[in-house]
């Protein structure tokens, strides 16, 4: 499969991601996460566009895992291009977040760690999780849903550094914010991502850019980085690069993914932990 013309590094470039043709294949990205699916007739009149233009389209960002290609259609990848809410996330690949999880609280949360959780469903997993600790943590997080949780324990402290909600993305993001996680250091700090490939941690495009900055800072400022991704995010690369693999310490996955997809996680240059569900 010859994907040469639209590599995932090019998905990166700005130069492409505002070109006519970018601008309307990431129409198409957004488009599917608001209706879940659409046919190919639809996205012909949503961007006036012909039905060839949007064959080619959809072969494309398939190749690349992005979207689902159906009969006379195409439909979104969970977590695709985060068009829908944290809460909602949930509701895919559930057992593969819990099992995600699960894991971290029985091997890697120690008493008295300093912690800072991403927002993301599977960081929410955790999150509800750690509602039931009974250890003592300290807990920086930028999120509502993650805090509502959190919040529920008398043995956790709760920081939430604040900024401007986005309800989409569940996160209190801003310049202050930045700030804050440039003054801080912390034991861990449990990532998320939608993307993930041998060049790095990716976010989708419609993420804040103000988030992405926030991230790559807290990278810098945590003594271990764990990844927190369900198997769907492998060889998936969006707009944000939040950093190369030499920042990650650990990946922690489930282990319902297909052999391909387990070769892809093992090829990669970082400890893999494959969560039973």
């Amino acid at each position: 499969m010859n994907t040469n013309h639209l590599s995932p590094n090019k998905l990166e470039n700005q130069n492409y991601a505002f070109s006519k043709k970018g601008i309307r294949q990431n129409k198409i990205l957004f488009l599917l996460s608001k209706h879940k699916h659409l046919t190919n007739k639809e996205l012909c009149q949503e961007l006036n566009c012909s039905e060839v233009t949007i064959r080619n389209d959809l072969r494309e960002l398939s190749e690349l895992n992005l979207i689902e290609r159906t009969f006379g259609g195409a439909s979104a990848l969970d977590d695709t291009y985060g068009g829908i809410s944290i809460s909602e996330h949930l509701e895919y690949s559930t057992a593969e977040k819990y099992a995600i999880s699960n894991y971290v609280m029985k091997h890697i949360i120690k008493p008295q760690q300093s912690i800072i959780v991403d927002t993301g469903s599977t960081c929410l997993a955790l999150c509800e999780r750690l509602s039931q600790y009974d250890g003592e943590l300290g807990i920086v997080t930028n999120s509502l849903l993650n805090a509502n949780y959190i919040s529920q324990n008398p043995n956790l402290t709760l920081t939430i550094p604040g900024g401007v909600y986005n309800p989409t993305s569940d996160t209190l993001d801003s310049i202050s914010t930045l700030s804050y996680y440039q003054n801080i250091y912390a034991d861990c700090y449990f990532m998320s991502s939608n993307g993930l490939t041998a060049n790095g941690v990716s976010l989708t495009m419609t993420v804040d850019a103000n988030r992405a900055m926030i991230k790559k800072t807290i990278v810098e400022q945590a003594s271990k980085v764990i990844l927190l991704c369900d198997h769907t995010k492998i060889n998936k690369t969006c707009f944000h690069r939040i950093c190369g693999l030499e920042k990650i310490s650990l990946i922690v996955t489930d282990d319902n993914c297909s052999d391909e997809e387990r070769s892809a996680f093992e090829s990669l240059s970082v400890p893999v932990v494959f969560a039973p569900l």
